[in-house]
């Protein structure tokens, strides 16, 4: 029986001797269930986002709650899990491949560090980080069905169990949205079902007669943010600026309509509620990337997954100097795999970049008698190429494209389309707070990744990274 082998290629590098400055204020989180929480860090998170234009005018109004489940009471401090599960919910009902709620305690106890001491460096009960969900959700590591994994499982249940579960549904592209960007903010709800948002929440700024939400307190330093994560269903133009708070009102009508997580009896109108446009923290590059989830696909038996880091990206990485950038067009990040037999199609490619514009390659790179590599570009071979549309998570699907059993590499190189474009592809990188305590700790290890191109030396030249691991997922599929 042929089998399809959907290699999603997402590039993840870490480097050891690099630490990304992310400088995250440490949250001081009980453990113990909250209804209310300080569940996403706050940080020095770079600033991202692409700018999304409609194809025709978008309405005054417009909500997608008919497609959302019911909501929900979180447990713990994991409202980034439950705003991000709520968003893949409504996007699949709205694209009409399902309609029931999926696990977060999954997500969130998969967001622990592993025994081997990598990966998040966070207990079941803190607060988390903006990129956890989706690494959690492009490399096959989830999403399961809250009916195979209920909110009352613990943690010892993951470890017997729950890791083991096979996903019933993933993303395989998702967009970072530019921060207040209403149009943007609107073209992607009303295209893809919701967008995961976070803001500042102080119960001083809630209105709760009319469950609305304004926050016009300026200045706040990032130890002072209190980061919550919801979900964005709509909005509405002309939302009166009456209905917050006479101390707190915005100075134009307009707010977001948002699924909370606290629990339908938290506001009025059903655990949902309101918030303006004008809300000074809510898309704080602080919080991170807001974005939408723009590929849903729902898993089946027959699919395998290759990857050597399964945790996301939470940095961009272009290896160049200064010197470099404009003397160099093109950089390629390779991850190393041992193809079967039975899986050996090629169907999709995934990759993280901030990169929107630049011009993308695909390879297929056989390696040399080392095991790294070649770098002889006329001994690859040319899978696909194409434009990276925007700044997130791209998909390249494949047709009739097989690699032979074995290993070999496979690559994407990012080219510069002219002389504003850039080479970024995401990594994933060692990451500490302030005080140099670290956060995540990656697993790749040395071999499982390489970068062929621009350096001190010539195009030609490799460089190995110690520890350092480009990671891709390859999906396998039935055909």
């Amino acid at each position: 029986m042929k089998k399809k082998l959907c290699a999603a290629l997402l590039a993840v590098a870490m480097l050891s001797s690099l630490t990304v400055g992310a400088n995250a204020s440490k949250a001081d989180i009980a453990p113990v269930e909250a209804s209310l929480d300080i569940g996403v860090v706050a940080a020095d998170y770079p600033e991202v986002g692409s700018e999304l234009e409609p194809e025709s005018a978008l309405p005054s109004a417009y909500s997608s709650r008919e497609f959302a489940t019911p909501v929900r009471s979180q447990k713990f401090n994991t409202c980034w899990a439950y705003a991000s599960t709520a968003t893949l919910e409504i996007g699949a009902a709205k694209a009409g491949i399902f309609d029931e709620h999926l696990s977060t305690m999954h997500m969130n106890y998969w967001a622990t560090t592993r025994e081997d001491g990598t990966g998040w460096q966070r207990e079941y009960y803190a607060a988390g980080y903006p990129y956890i969900a989706m690494g959690y959700l492009t490399s096959g590591s989830g999403a399961v069905k809250e009916s195979d994994f209920p909110a009352e499982k613990s943690l010892e249940d993951y470890k017997e169990y729950g890791s083991a579960l096979a996903p019933f549904v993933g993303v395989n592209s998702l967009v970072y949205l530019k921060a207040n960007d209403i149009e943007t903010v609107k073209t992607a709800v009303y295209n893809y079902g919701a967008a995961v948002g976070n803001f500042h929440y102080v119960y001083n700024f809630f209105n709760a007669d009319n469950s609305a939400y304004y926050c016009d307190e300026e200045g706040l330093a990032t130890s002072q943010l209190k980061g919550h994560a919801i979900s964005i269903v709509g909005w509405d133009d002309d939302y009166s600026r009456e209905n917050f708070n006479e101390e707190h009102r915005p100075e134009n009508n307009g707010a977001w309509l948002c699924k909370n997580s606290w629990g339908p009896s938290w506001s009025l109108d059903g655990g949902y509620f309101w918030i303006s446009y004008e809300d000074k923290y809510l898309f704080e590059k602080r919080f991170g990337p807001s974005y939408s989830l723009i590929g849903i696909e729902q898993y089946d038996k027959s699919k395998k997954l290759y990857q050597n880091e399964i945790y996301g990206s939470n940095y961009d990485f272009d290896c160049l100097s200064e010197a470099l950038k404009d003397s160099r067009d093109k950089l390629t990040y390779v991850n190393v795999f041992d193809f079967s037999k039975l899986y050996n199609e090629l169907d999709k490619v995934i990759f993280e970049s901030t990169a929107a514009g630049s011009a993308y390659d695909v390879y297929y790179i056989p390696l040399d008698e080392s095991g790294a590599p070649v770098t002889d570009e006329s001994q690859w071979q040319l899978l696909g190429s194409g434009t990276i549309d925007y700044e997130g998570y791209t998909c390249i699907d494949f047709d009739n494209v097989t690699v032979p059993e074995g290993k070999a590499g496979i690559g994407v190189s990012v080219r510069k389309t002219d002389v504003s474009s850039d080479m970024y592809i995401g990594v994933s990188e060692w990451m500490t707070v302030s005080g140099g305590r670290y956060i995540f700790k990656p697993n790749a290890k040395r071999g499982d990744c390489y970068i062929i191109g621009p350096s001190a030396a010539p195009l030609s030249s490799r460089r190995s990274l110690t520890y350092a691991s480009l990671w891709a997922t390859s999906t396998l599929t039935e055909s």
